[in-house]
């Protein structure tokens, strides 16, 4: 009798356990947190029992201290998932779903009618909120992390046991004048919201955001695209035709505008991402125009007093862009935009590259970071062969490359340094590199053929040379790289043909080339200082046959011959510091 009620029980207590189990929620496998079953989650309970080993070997437990239910596990699903994507559209469903006539709210209900108020206010601020707002409390992880945003602050108490408590902090991104370590604290946050959401608008728009905003267009655009596709509010159509325009897609950027039905009117934020569109587009006309009807309602926007002077720049007028960047320097002169913009001036009208060398430094101290300063900063020591920040052109250039492999700017600038060092091998690796993307450059195809030329790569600099020529022979510098082929391939006298050949169509400046590149070929002295003679009539600015003529003349140790054809050089090309260097040299040798 004892055996069979002690059976009897076993098998009850069997059944219980089994039966309380299949109201279980799942844990959910990407972060390990623990999620309610839709049925236990509407019904307000979910008692978690362990698993492991007990379920391994069949034994029975019962069931461990449950962990805490969800904050908002009574309100329905639909309601809570709509608040999670974020969007205007979204939000006001919910809120919709949530009213109630002539009913109390309960503490969960209005909590999430704030969260829901919060981040339509901050992320889609032309939208506005249509459903009444109740006073809430800071003691749960939500309100209080929404009054952190507001104090510009990342509250990291949350406990990130959910979507909304993952992300409300991280909106403190779109709250102005935040730390560094704030803003490294918001990219965390977005992207762990993502992997507990990735369908949400709110979080996908705020990633894209982040990433714009820190010059990571590429990264930013799928991001606004996904959440583009879900909804088309003001704030999000703007940036996501932002960044397509810095990827250089200006029609589906423009595109974009039209969809959405975006005019332009007086509208500021859609009157400054027309701009953007155009000027990305090269349509400088255009975005001065709506530059200068945001100037209008806004002077003082010193944001686009500065795009109006680069616009000014661009179109080659300094002496109105100066204007601006003075005017601009008044209220600001540490501007990272401003400082390169002064410095290209400085380097493209005034020609002063001392002043542009101690611009760009500046900028260089102040935002060491900036892949814009170490360019132009490389420019400049490409122009002049000499070091800018204590680094010439092909070290500047390396820092750019580390951090964008794919930079054509950095690869021309570092082409340009190594030539100029005469590290032939380097040079060739990168002018390699250039040549697979660049090989209708016509300056690219000049410089890799000269290093070929020095590598004794003769054959391959003949057939770059020969296929340039053929696709493009009224280029003068594809003619020029072409004919210097030839007198380092050919023999003396088909290359004398060549040239010969070639004399009489050629413009004043061709000719002199080729009487410059005769020279070379010549047997005597004589012949070679005549053809050098006949360059110069052609074209008396051609320094490299000024060069020529000082290096015959150093060598015959006639030195004051050589002195005045250097500094005639030196006359053409002041930003050289090698041709100075050697200059001065030469007047100490002729005192």
């Amino acid at each position: 009798m004892f055996s069979l009620i002690a059976v009897i029980f076993i098998t009850v207590l069997a059944s219980c356990a089994s039966t309380s189990s299949n109201k279980l929620g799942d844990v959910d496998n990407v972060t390990g947190q623990y999620e309610p079953s839709v049925a236990a989650a509407q019904e307000g309970e979910a008692d978690v029992q362990e698993k492991g080993t007990a379920e391994e070997t069949g034994a029975v437990r019962l069931p461990s201290a449950s962990k805490p239910k969800s904050y908002f596990s009574k309100i329905p699903q639909d309601i809570l998932a709509n608040v999670e994507l974020g969007s205007p559209q979204s939000l006001t469903a919910a809120m919709t779903d949530l009213h109630k006539t002539g009913a109390d709210f309960t503490d969960n209900e209005k909590v999430l009618i704030y969260i829901a108020s919060e981040m339509m206010r901050i992320l889609w601020p032309s939208q506005k909120v249509t459903w009444t707002v109740f006073d809430v409390t800071d003691e749960t992880p939500y309100t209080g992390a929404l009054k952190s945003v507001r104090n510009g602050i990342y509250d990291t108490s949350t406990g990130n046991t959910d979507f909304l408590s993952t992300f409300l902090p991280s909106l403190v991104y779109l709250m102005p004048n935040i730390t560094s370590g704030v803003r490294a604290s918001c990219e965390e946050g977005i992207l762990n919201a993502l992997k507990l959401n990735p369908s949400s608008v709110a979080a996908n728009y705020l990633a894209g955001v982040f990433y714009e905003s820190n010059g990571n267009y590429k990264t930013a655009q799928p991001y606004l695209a996904k959440a583009y596709e879900q909804s088309q509010v003001l704030e999000l159509a703007l940036e996501y035709a932002k960044v397509l325009s810095k990827n250089g897609n200006s029609v589906l950027a423009e595109k974009v505008m039209n969809d959405t039905g975006l005019n332009a009117g007086s509208n500021l934020a859609i009157l400054k991402q027309s701009a953007w569109i155009a000027f990305e587009k090269g349509d400088y006309a255009v975005a001065e125009e709506y530059v200068a009807r945001v100037l209008q309602q806004t002077p003082n926007d010193l944001e686009f007093v500065l795009f109006r002077a680069r616009i000014f720049i661009e179109k080659n007028d300094y002496i109105h862009a100066v204007s601006l960047l003075d005017m601009y320097a008044r209220q600001n002169d540490s501007n990272l935009d401003y400082l390169i913009l002064r410095a290209r001036v400085q380097l493209d009208w005034s020609k002063n590259t001392n002043a542009a060398t101690e611009t760009v430094e500046k900028a260089m101290q102040l935002y060491p970071d900036s892949l814009d300063a170490l360019l132009i900063a490389a420019r400049i020591s490409s122009a002049t062969d000499s070091p800018v920040a204590g680094k010439y052109a092909d070290e500047l250039a390396a820092i750019v490359l580390e951090k964008n492999p794919s930079n054509k700017e950095a690869l021309i600038y570092a082409m340009d340094g190594l030539i100029q060092r005469e590290n032939w091998a380097e040079a060739y690796a990168i002018s390699s590199r250039l040549m697979e993307s660049q090989s209708d450059n016509e300056e690219v195809v000049f410089k890799h053929v000269t290093v070929c030329l020095k590598m004794d790569k003769y054959f391959q600099a003949m057939e770059v040379a020969q296929k340039a020529y053929s696709a493009n022979p009224s280029s003068e510098l594809i003619t020029q790289t072409y004919v210097l082929a030839c007198t380092h391939v050919l023999s003396r006298e088909e290359a004398v043909k060549l040239i010969d050949s070639m004399m009489s169509s050629a413009s004043s400046k061709m000719k002199s080339y080729l009487y410059y590149r005769k020279s070379y070929l010549e047997r005597s002295e004589d012949t070679a200082l005549a053809d050098l003679r006949s360059s110069l009539i052609a074209n008396p600015r051609n320094s490299d046959a000024l060069f020529r003529l000082y290096e015959i003349y150093y060598d015959k140790k006639d030195y004051r011959k050589a002195q005045y054809y250097l500094k005639q050089v030196v006359a053409i090309n002041p930003n050289d510091s090698s041709v100075r260097k050697l200059n001065e040299a030469l007047t100490q040798l002729v005192q």
